[in-house]
């Protein structure tokens, strides 16, 4: 299950390998759905797989992997991003690994950059109110890789040996697809960022222990589709924000956001007193668009509402 946005060259390279070299023996589907690229990712799509369902607009990532899975039939569900690029054998490898494991319920595989050195994105640590105020304080960037200061990292693990982990990436996930109907996919008020946590979060809450394992991995181009740091800030820091949203309550989600909140300013005020304004002044400037999470009927930048 694969959504593209803007993402036309990724996407041929990632395409080109699923049905070549990487095609997994297993029985599959390849679904693809478009919300609306401008720049020809859906034609792509269309010479590789034929049919591909196109949105029209950028209707939200979790709405379009919801719209592709309906379509499909399989017992598993795999999400992957137009920029990961899957090594031969890795979906065989990353299938295998959840059905010895079905109690894990969610799992992931391990990114690589194009240089082949790894990048720990594929899975990371639950957003909890410590690692807010680490984030809040600078600490989590002064101490990168911290077990103690920067906990969402997982350390310095270098994501070379099976383990369980709070959160696997949406880039490259794996769940059977009873767990995904129970759950009911991914939630719609995401739009992007956070629902893959979001989603491991009540997999979780029902038992299930996501687990990410070395030997699928994906040469992945994180954040291909992203604009400005400061754009990307504001949409991370949204979906951060409605993840706190929706699991936390009273006074421990008015920590939690206001921690978010204090962090961004910190930074701002930092950039003014070097008089060098720049991305967390702009962020600052936009917290209107994110200090509350997504809100129904929210639409993302650039986008109009349909009349």
């Amino acid at each position: 299950m694969m959504v593209s946005y803007n993402a036309a060259a990724h996407l041929e390279r990632t395409l080109a390998a699923l049905t070549g070299p990487a095609k997994p023996a297993a029985t599959h589907e390849v679904v693809l759905v478009d919300n609306g690229s401008a720049d020809g990712a859906a034609d792509v799509a269309e010479r590789f797989l034929g049919a591909v369902t196109r949105l029209g607009r950028n209707s939200g990532f979790g709405y379009a992997v919801n719209r592709g899975v309906e379509r499909t039939t399989g017992d598993h569900v795999l999400l992957l991003n137009p920029d990961a690029e899957p090594k031969p054998g890795a979906i065989d490898a990353l299938l295998a690994h959840l059905r010895s494991n079905p109690g894990h319920g969610i799992a992931g595989g391990r990114y690589l950059a194009e240089d082949g050195t790894v990048d720990p994105r594929s899975c990371f640590g639950r957003i909890t109110l410590w690692s807010l105020t680490c984030g809040a304080l600078g600490l989590s960037v002064v101490a990168r890789g911290s077990r103690v200061f920067d906990p969402e990292a997982l350390g310095h693990w270098g994501r070379d040996s099976t383990r369980h982990v709070d959160v696997i990436s949406g880039g490259f996930l794996l769940v059977s697809r009873e767990l995904w109907d129970r759950l009911g996919g991914f939630d719609e008020l995401f739009l992007i960022y956070g629902e893959d946590q979001d989603l491991c979060l009540r997999a979780a809450r029902l038992g299930f222990r996501p687990s990410m394992t070395p030997t699928a991995e994906v040469v992945h181009a994180i954040g291909a589709s992203s604009s400005t740091k400061a754009g990307r800030d504001v949409l991370v820091l949204c979906g951060r924000a409605t993840v706190v949203r929706r699991h936390y309550t009273g006074f421990a989600c008015r920590y939690g956001l206001g921690a978010m909140a204090f962090g961004v300013l910190l930074r701002s005020v930092a950039e003014r007193v070097l008089r060098r304004p720049g991305r967390w002044t702009e962020v600052w400037r936009r917290r209107g668009e994110w200090v509350r999470g997504w809100q129904p009927g929210a639409v993302l930048p650039g986008e109009r509402v349909a009349a």
